[in-house]
C-alpha cells in the first residue's frame, strides 16, 4: 500500500510539474510588479512582500503537520485552511504512518503573481531517495505565508484513501482552473 501511494505521489508531483513547465513560457511581470509595488498603499492591494527562506517555509509545512500544534495555528500554514479544519488532521495522520517529510529547498522564486512564491520540496521517505516536487506554490495571504490550496490537496488527495480527502480538496478538484493564455 505504501509503494502504491509513493507512485501517487511520484506521478502527482510530475503532473504538477508537466502543467507548471508549460506556463513557465509566460513574461516575467516584473515591470508590472515593479509599477504596482510603490503604488498601491491605498488601494485594496498591498506591495509584494518579501521572499521567504526556505527555513520559513520549511517552518510552515511542518507547522501544517505537527500534531502538537493547535489547530488555530495550521489553519494559518494552508490558503483556505480555515474552511477545512479537518485538512490538517489528515495531513498530520498521513506523515506520521508513512514517516514522511518535506524539506523546502533554496532558491525560492518569485511566483506567477506578486503575492506568491515558487519553490522546490523535496518528498522524504525514511530509506528511500528524495523526490523533488518542482514550482510548489506558496501564497501571501493575510500578513503570513502560506502553502497554497491547489498543492496541499494535491498532497492529500495523492496520500490518502479517497474517502478521508477533505471536501475542501474535493470541490477544488471539481472546479474548473482557468488555462493561461497562450
Amino acid at each position: 500500500m505504501k509503494l502504491t501511494k509513493i507512485t501517487a505521489i511520484t506521478a502527482a508531483f510530475g503532473a504538477a510539474l508537466a502543467l507548471t513547465a508549460c506556463s513557465s513560457d509566460e513574461g516575467t511581470g516584473t515591470a508590472a510588479t515593479t509599477a504596482t509595488t510603490g503604488a498601491s498603499a491605498e488601494s485594496s492591494t498591498v506591495a509584494a512582500p518579501a521572499l521567504p527562506t526556505a527555513d520559513e517555509l520549511n517552518a510552515i509545512l511542518a507547522r501544517a503537520t505537527d500534531p502538537n500544534v493547535p489547530l488555530e495555528e495550521k489553519v494559518n500554514t494552508v490558503q483556505g485552511g480555515e474552511e477545512a479544519p479537518e485538512l490538517f488532521e489528515v495531513m498530520s495522520a498521513s506523515q506520521a504512518e508513512s514517516g514522511a517529510q518535506f524539506q523546502v529547498v533554496n532558491p525560492v522564486l518569485p511566483g506567477y503573481t506578486p503575492d506568491s512564491v515558487l519553490a522546490s520540496v523535496n518528498f522524504i521517505l525514511p530509506e528511500n531517495e528524495a523526490q523533488p516536487a518542482e514550482n510548489v506554490e506558496f501564497i501571501y495571504q493575510d500578513e503570513t505565508w502560506k502553502l497554497s490550496q491547489s498543492w496541499a490537496c494535491t498532497l492529500i488527495t495523492n496520500t490518502v484513501a479517497p474517502e478521508q480527502v477533505p471536501q475542501m480538496c474535493l470541490d477544488f478538484s471539481q472546479t474548473p482552473e482557468s488555462e493561461p493564455a497562450a
